[in-house]
Parts: C-alpha cells; structure tokens; sequence
C-alpha cells in the first residue's frame, strides 16, 4: 500500500495525458484535418484584428476531430492575443454531461464557466435566481473581463428543454447569444462554435433564431484505419520506448474503425489497454491487452445503456437481440414480437402491443445501441421496422442476461424459433 501511495509503481505510461482524449494538443498531434484546421483558423484570425469571429457549426460523427480542433485553434490564437495585448479567451461546455438539459441549468453552467476563466467567483445559486438574472451576471463578467470570447457549446442538441416546450432550449439559447452584442448587453466580440454530430438540428430551430443564427459550416467526416493509425502514431509518446508490442496501434485502430471511425474511442481504448497492462505489472502493451480493453468498454458501455431500463424494455431489447444474432445484426419487427411474446408467456408477463415494444426498442437506439429503417415487403407483414444493432449483439445479450429476471430465459430453444420464424 505504502509503495503505491508513494508512487513507486511500475508503469508503461510517460505521459499519459497524450491518451486523454480531453486533452488540448498541439496542431502538430492532429491528424487528417488540415482544411477543418484552416477553416477554424480563418475565421479566430478576426479576433488578432480585432474584429468579431463569425459563428461557426462544426458538424459531424462523434470523435472525428470536431472539438479537439477548435480547441487546439482557440488555444494558439490565445497564445496570440496575449502577445498582442489582447484579452481573449473561450469557453467549453458539453450539454450532454449535465444533469439537467434545461435552458436556465444551460446558462447557469455558462456562467459558471465563464467565472472560472475570468478568474472571479460565480455568486448565483443553481435554484432560487431566474434565467435572467443568470444572464445578467454572465454578461457582466464578459464585459468585465473579455475584449473578445467565444463560447464552445458541445453537444448542443442534448440541450432539449422541457417537454411540450414551443421549441428546444438550444434555440432559445443561440438565440439570446446571436442577439447579445446588437441589444448592447456587451462590448465584448462575443462568437459561438456549436459541435453538433447532428447538422439537422437546425430544423428545429425558431424561425426568429434561423434568422438571427447564421454560422460558418464546417463538416467533419469519419476516419478510416489508415487515419487512425496516423492518429494513433501521433500519441506513441504518452507510452515509454518500446512498451507498445508491434501491431497494438493497427488493432486498436481497427477498433476504432468498427465504431463509426471514433478516434475519441480509439484514444481512450489504447489508454485502457495500458492500463491492464499496468494493472497485470506488464511493461509491455500487448494485442491481448487491447482485446481485453475492448470487451470491457463494451460491455460497461452496454451495461451503463440497459441497467437501468425496465423488465418489459429488457425484454423487448432481448427478443430484438436473439432475433439479431441469428440475421447478420438486423432484426426485422414482426419476427422479434413473435419472440417477445414467447419470452413474456415463460415469464408470466403482460404482453404489450407491437407498437409499444417498437418503441421500447428505438429507446435503446437514442443511447446508440441501435438504429431503426422502415423497410417495405418480406415476412408477409408489408411495412415493417427493422432494427440493425451498431453495438456487439453478443455484447448486448451478455449483459442483459445478468439480469436475474432473464436468466432463466431458454436461450437454446429460442434460437430454434428464431431460425424457424426467419424462414417463414
């Protein structure tokens, strides 16, 4: 105990916060994006002249670069400003990681950030003080503190609001900070980046939003292997000389290609990896290291996705799952509520209707387990759902099994029925 605390350990790590996929790097560690680079450099550039940067929407699948670049601009044109006099800075927050995707919590946390950049105290409770006076605040320690800030807003579209509202709260936030500079709150050049992987958010925009909210586009698009090598080869350093065996950069690579080209997930699976090896006191990161490392992110990835879901959409989910397995991942709807009614009868379940275990399953698909396509003809049954995993389905069917209520599901016997049900 008493080495561990003093840190006598024995690592394969130098610097592990280059496998952090939060850390701010250098331009120099970025790999395959020097037109996004470019383009988010053109537009920073304004503020060196003293002018306001435009807005911009970065848009693309998760872990292509979308944050890491802007950081990586926003930190070098900060580096800039300060030799020239000029007090510039910016601010991130992802909307996904708070608890509460309300407007007045959004603002809250802006405010709270924007404090610690300022270096001041953020004075306004949580609860108690209206979205307004939130605003307030933060506009005054902009003006305060800020000749030019750009705020990161990260995820933007988990920011949903209430439910029922007229329209989602990040409409009505970018339309508060697209408005701040012309209704005089601020002297300060005041800008927004929005990260989306979804660019149809704006659809859902307010029409007084949409016009006001007018930002530079800048499309991000998935790494394939040989870019996540690149990628990958650019973060050899956070390891110790020779700790990485031959061929650990090309099969967590490979992973991350399987997940949609993730470098974010690629990053943190080879830190992972390093980890076991540390925990196993190997100083060598082994192939076997990253197998290992993979299957545990996907299954506490799956675990953290169903854990909490109830018995009927474990059930749901489980039928979907079984029927999968047995089609190349794909699960058409008819053929997987056959199997949810077998699965609810040995259980002694109610059995809801079709409509509602469909829908129990696409709630699964909002957490990216799986995705949903209406499909046309086949299974006598006309117009159809199915539904294709993006998750291991081996993966998912493992962890819904722990489930003390599933486990005594048949699972040999279904699989028959299952095969049966397909061919008819």
């Amino acid at each position: 105990m008493d080495s561990i605390l003093d840190g006598d350990v024995q690592t394969v790590f130098e610097n592990k916060d280059l496998v952090d996929s939060s850390t701010i790097v250098d331009q120099d560690r970025i790999y395959g994006r020097d037109e996004q680079l470019a383009a988010e450099a053109r537009a920073f550039r304004d503020t060196l002249d003293g002018e306001r940067p435009p807005d911009l929407l970065l848009y693309g699948p998760s872990g292509t670069g979308k944050t890491l670049t802007v950081k990586a601009v926003a930190n070098k044109v900060k580096e800039r400003a300060q030799e020239s006099g000029i007090e510039f800075d910016f601010v991130a927050v992802n909307f996904k990681t708070m608890e509460s995707h309300t407007l007045d919590r959004a603002v809250w946390k802006l405010g709270h950030q924007t404090a610690r950049k300022a270096g001041v105290v953020w004075d306004v409770p949580r609860s108690g003080v209206s979205t307004d006076m939130k605003y307030t605040r933060l506009y005054e320690i902009v003006d305060d503190h800020f000749d030019s800030l750009v705020f990161i807003l990260d995820e933007i579209d988990a920011l949903t609001g209430s439910t029922g509202a007229d329209e989602p709260a990040y409409s009505r936030l970018l339309y508060s900070l697209s408005r701040v500079m012309s209704e005089q709150h601020v002297d300060t050049q005041l800008s927004t980046v929005v990260v989306t992987n979804y660019p149809k958010f704006r659809e859902n925009l307010d029409s007084r939003t949409d016009s006001s909210y007018n930002p530079n586009g800048i499309h991000f698009s998935d790494y394939d292997a040989n870019e996540l090598i690149e990628i990958l080869e650019r973060r050899r350093d956070a390891f110790k000389q020779d700790a990485l065996e031959d061929g650990v950069i090309e099969i967590v690579a490979a992973y991350g290609a399987q997940n949609e080209g993730d470098a974010r997930r690629a990053i943190d699976l080879l830190r992972d990896a390093g980890e076991i090896a540390n925990r196993a006191g190997d100083t060598v990161v082994t192939q076997d290291h990253v197998r290992s490392a993979n299957d545990s992110v996907v299954k506490n990835r799956v675990l953290e996705i169903v854990g909490g879901m109830s018995v009927q959409k474990k059930l749901s989910l489980y039928a979907a799952a079984l029927v999968a397995k047995e089609n190349e991942g794909a699960a058409p709807s008819p053929v997987v509520y056959d199997i949810y009614k077998i699965l609810c009868e040995g259980s002694d379940m109610e059995i809801y209707t079709q409509e509602t275990v469909n829908s129990h399953i696409n709630k699964a698909g909002t957490y990216g387990v799986l995705e949903s396509e209406r499909v046309s003809g086949g299974f006598k049954s006309g117009v159809h759902l199915v539904f294709k995993f993006t998750e291991p389905v081996g993966a998912v069917l493992d962890t819904l099994s722990e489930d003390e209520r599933l486990q005594e599901i048949p699972a040999k016997e279904l699989v028959e029925v299952v095969k049966r049900r397909l061919r008819d």
